[in-house]
């Protein structure tokens, strides 16, 4: 067998493509800190997650019927192992269901990229499932077994490292960040053009799940007759009631766009919507629509979170307000859209904003420090 200390093995069941930027952002920054990425894969369940979540009474019947293609991927794994080790093995997310059977095949230490826990996203910011029921209880374990079987665990956030560390009753050292990144993001940004007449013109794109808050901007923007809205994605009734409340103010986009369109629409913004929702997990994430709008050289009005202060407060490209406060938000607007110059230089802030904290160099020397700590376990192996 032999050993190479400069490649790492991506090794699941991981979504790519459009609307899914996690996997390329990982490797983008593993192959910037000198490492090369080799792949062994299972076909993901893509946007087939959305049904699950919609009916989560389904997940454990879907867990058992991935069981065969997880055995597949483990004998793949081994084959890989042995043709060439590797320094470690990264599991994209999502990976909960896989990781356990990847670590009984081999002994190389595993990453696991959890990077959303299941429990948190169905039973507390989607409220999906009872808290205390038997199936958040599932989910629950099914959280802290994947993260037991890893040796490294990475989150997005310092806030949702720490909260996943005590939601699985695993000890803190297991666990670490490692930022969004934009693996699309353009080698250089234009400013926005001008009001066309007289009209802020703010885009929101997503799914419209809790942590969005997309009702709260709805009606922020209602109040705000200086704004027009341009919605990417949301929530059926969220669509229907901002075609009723914004008329001839709202632009709207399909539910899902490629990211050659979303690029169209980000040039065409002079400011992006971030998150508005008063769920914890709003409280501890930085949202890719956040992390896209500045490497697109776009300012954001988002909420006002612990997430956000630790790396963007004071950056001058975010303006930030209370969650879950429409007239907050509304106020924010109105200034904003009284203020072009303001605006202007919170566009020019943006891009900054972005290389400073969420680009490829920034990931890479994160892997770098997260391989650095990972180093004993490989050497015990």
């Amino acid at each position: 067998m032999n050993t190479s200390a400069d490649h790492v093995l991506f090794a699941g069941a991981w979504d790519d493509g459009p609307g899914y930027p996690r996997a390329r952002s990982l490797r983008q920054g593993l192959e910037a800190a000198g490492l090369q990425v080799r792949e062994c894969r299972e076909p993901g369940l893509g946007r087939g997650k959305q049904a699950l979540l919609r009916a989560p009474w389904r997940l454990p019947a879907c867990w058992w019927r991935q069981q065969r293609q997880h055995r597949r991927l483990q004998q793949r794994l081994g084959a890989a192992v042995a043709e060439q080790r590797p320094r470690c093995i990264v599991v994209p997310y999502p990976g909960h269901a896989v990781v356990q059977g990847l670590r009984a095949a081999t002994d190389v230490p595993i990453v696991l990229d959890l990077f959303l826990s299941a429990y948190d996203t169905v039973v507390e910011d989607r409220e999906l499932v009872r808290p205390g029921s038997l199936l958040a209880a599932w989910l629950q374990r099914l959280d802290a077994r994947a993260c037991a079987a890893a040796d490294l665990v990475l989150l997005d956030t310092p806030a949702n490292a720490a909260y996943v560390a005590a939601l699985t009753g695993l000890p803190a050292e297991r666990f670490a960040w490692l930022p969004v990144g934009d693996p699309d993001a353009e080698a250089t940004v234009t400013p926005p053009a001008p009001s066309r007449d007289g009209r802020l013109r703010l885009l929101f794109f997503g799914t419209g799940v809790p942590l969005h808050g997309l009702a709260v901007l709805i009606e922020a923007v209602a109040w705000v007759p200086a704004v027009e809205l341009t919605l990417v994605g949301g929530t059926p009734p969220d669509r229907a009631r901002a075609v009723e409340l914004l008329g001839d103010r709202l632009r709207l986009e399909p539910e899902f766009v490629d990211r050659a369109r979303l690029q169209q629409l980000l040039h065409d913004a002079q400011l992006v919507a971030g998150v508005f929702g008063g769920s914890g997990k709003a409280q501890r994430v930085v949202p890719f629509k956040v992390v896209h709008a500045l490497a697109a050289g776009r300012p954001v009005v988002t909420a006002d979170t612990p997430a956000l202060a630790g790396w963007l407060d004071g950056c001058g490209a975010v303006a930030t307000v209370p969650a879950a406060d429409a007239a907050a938000l509304a106020a924010a607007l109105r200034a904003l859209a009284a203020a072009p110059d303001s605006l202007a230089a919170a566009a020019a802030a943006a891009r900054p904003a972005f290389d400073r904290h969420f680009a490829v160099p920034c990931l890479a020397r994160r892997w770098r420090e997260l391989l650095a700590r990972l180093q004993p376990a490989a050497e015990a192996a």
